[in-house]
C-alpha cells in the first residue's frame, strides 16, 4: 500500500476513534464525525473506488440511524422530565396536605388534651358506666371494693367522689387526690388511671373531683391567680381543693396527702403546692408543668416532686413553650415552662440544685406505645430538705397520653406512698 494512502488509514481509524468518544460525551456532533470520517474513507483510495463508495454509503445510512437514536433520547429525556416535574408538583400538594392535618390534629389534641388516644385501637379504650360523672366513677370504685362517699360543694355541680379501702386506718391512711386533664371528669379519668383499683391492696384513700365547665362546657382546672386579683372572674380551684380535702378530713381523719394530676390537673397540682396545702406530703406531676411567670409560687413550702413527661409530647411540650400559649380557662392562656426547668425550681425550693449531668438511676419498661425500657428514672436527693425527693421520669417518645398500664400504677404508687 503506498505510504500517502497508509497516512489515510491512520487519520481515518484515529477519526473513528474520537467518534466513539463523541459518542459517550457529545452525543450531538456524532453525525458529523461520521460524515468526516467518510469523507476520508473517500479521498483514501481515490473517488473511483467503487469498494469505498460502498463504504461511505454505509457510514452516511449509520449517521442517520445515529440521528433518530438521538433524536428519540432527546424525546424521551424531555418527557421524563415532564414526569419528574408533575411527580414534584404532586409531592408538594401531598406535603402541604400533610402539614394541614398535622396542624388539625394538634388544634384538637390542645382544646382536649386528656382525651388523646388512650389506647392504639377503639376497642381497647375504656368504657364507662352509665349515670352522671360522680356515679360512672362511683361504680368503678366498687367494682374494686371500695367504700364510696359523695363530696358537695356549692361551687360544683358534680360531686366529688371519695374512695376509702375497707382497712381503712384511722389517721394514717394515707389520701391522694386525683385530677383529670383539660375536657376530661372523674371518671374518665379514673378509666385512663385506675387508682380506684388499687384502694384496698395498697391500703390509700382516694379523692375524684371534677373541674368546674367553662362557657363552652368544657371542664378544666384553674391553675393561676387570675381568679383572685385586680377583679377577675374565674373560679378559686385552690381554694375549692382546700375545702374538698377539708371535707373529706370530716368524714375520715386521714394521713398525708399526696396529690397527682395529669396534663391540666398536673399544672393545678403543682399550684396548689405553690399555696402550701396543710398536709401536702408530695406532688406527682403527669405531662402537666407550671407557668413561665412563677410570681405567685414564690415562698412556696418545699414538697417531695415526681414530674413524669414524654419527649414526644405534642401537647404540652418536653421543652416547655414560650411562643404559643396554651389554654386555661375561659379567654385564659398562658406560656409555660419544660419539664427541666419544673424539677429545678422545685429542687431549689427544697434547697438543693437539679444538677446539668446527673445520671439515671434505673429504666422502666412503662409504656406499651414505646418498645423497650423507655423512661429514664432520675433523683435528687443530696442537698434536699430533709425527707424531700426530687423525681424525674423521662419517657423517651412518649406523647401526651402514654399507653400506661400495671406496671406504671406499681411504680407511682410505690413512688407517692414512700414519700
Amino acid at each position: 500500500m503506498p505510504a500517502f494512502a497508509m497516512g489515510w488509514h491512520i487519520s481515518v481509524i484515529q477519526a473513528l476513534a474520537s467518534i466513539r468518544v463523541a459518542i459517550l460525551r457529545h452525543p450531538g456532533v456524532v453525525a458529523v464525525g461520521i460524515l468526516l470520517a467518510a469523507s476520508m474513507l473517500s479521498c483514501a483510495s481515490g473517488a473511483d473506488n467503487s469498494e469505498r463508495d460502498e463504504e461511505v454509503l454505509e457510514l452516511e445510512k449509520k449517521t442517520h440511524a445515529q440521528e433518530e437514536t438521538i433524536k428519540t433520547l432527546q424525546n424521551d429525556n424531555a418527557e421524563l422530565k415532564g414526569e419528574l416535574a408533575t411527580l414534584r408538583e404532586g409531592l408538594d400538594e401531598l406535603e402541604a396536605r400533610i402539614q394541614e392535618l398535622e396542624e388539625a390534629v394538634s388544634a384538637a389534641e390542645t382544646e382536649l388534651p386528656d382525651k388523646d388516644s388512650w389506647s392504639k385501637s377503639e376497642a381497647e379504650k375504656p368504657s364507662l358506666p352509665d349515670g352522671a360523672v360522680h356515679e360512672a366513677a362511683a361504680t368503678l370504685a366498687e367494682e374494686f371494693g371500695g367504700q364510696v362517699s359523695y363530696l358537695d360543694h356549692p361551687d360544683r355541680e358534680v360531686p366529688a367522689v371519695l374512695v376509702t379501702p375497707v382497712g381503712f386506718v384511722d389517721g394514717e391512711t394515707p389520701l391522694i387526690v386525683s385530677l383529670h386533664g383539660f375536657g376530661g371528669d372523674a371518671a374518665s379519668h379514673s378509666a385512663y388511671m385506675p387508682l380506684h383499683e388499687r384502694v384496698n391492696s395498697d391500703g390509700f384513700a382516694l379523692l375524684l373531683p371534677t373541674g368546674a365547665s367553662s362557657s363552652e362546657g368544657i371542664t378544666f382546672w384553674n391553675p393561676t391567680d387570675r381568679c383572685c386579683e385586680g377583679g377577675k372572674t374565674g373560679q378559686d380551684d385552690v381554694a375549692y381543693l382546700t375545702e374538698l380535702v377539708a371535707s373529706a378530713s370530716e368524714v375520715r381523719r386521714f394521713g398525708p396527702v399526696y396529690f397527682f394530676g395529669y396534663s391540666n390537673g398536673g399544672f393545678m397540682s403543682y399550684h396548689v403546692a405553690c399555696k402550701g396545702l396543710p398536709g401536702l406530703r408530695a406532688v406527682a406531676s403527669l405531662a402537666g408543668t407550671s407557668y413561665v411567670e412563677d410570681s405567685s409560687c414564690e415562698g412556696a413550702p418545699p414538697v417531695s416532686v415526681l414530674h413524669i413527661h414524654g419527649t414526644a409530647d405534642g401537647v404540652i411540650l418536653f421543652e416547655g413553650d414560650e411562643i404559643e400559649a396554651v389554654q386555661i380557662g375561659d379567654g385564659m392562656r398562658a406560656y409555660y415552662a419544660g419539664a427541666q426547668e419544673t424539677v429545678t425550681r422545685w429542687s431549689r425550693r427544697a434547697g438543693c440544685d437539679w444538677p446539668e449531668y446527673l445520671q439515671p438511676y434505673a429504666a422502666l419498661d412503662l409504656d406499651r406505645y414505646v418498645p423497650g425500657a423507655e423512661t429514664q428514672a432520675f433523683r435528687l436527693e443530696s442537698g434536699c430538705a430533709e425527707g424531700i425527693t426530687i423525681d424525674f421520669w423521662v419517657g423517651e417518645g412518649s406523647g401526651h397520653s402514654p399507653g400506661y398500664g400495671e406496671a406504671f400504677l406499681d411504680a407511682l404508687l410505690d413512688w407517692l406512698l414512700s414519700q
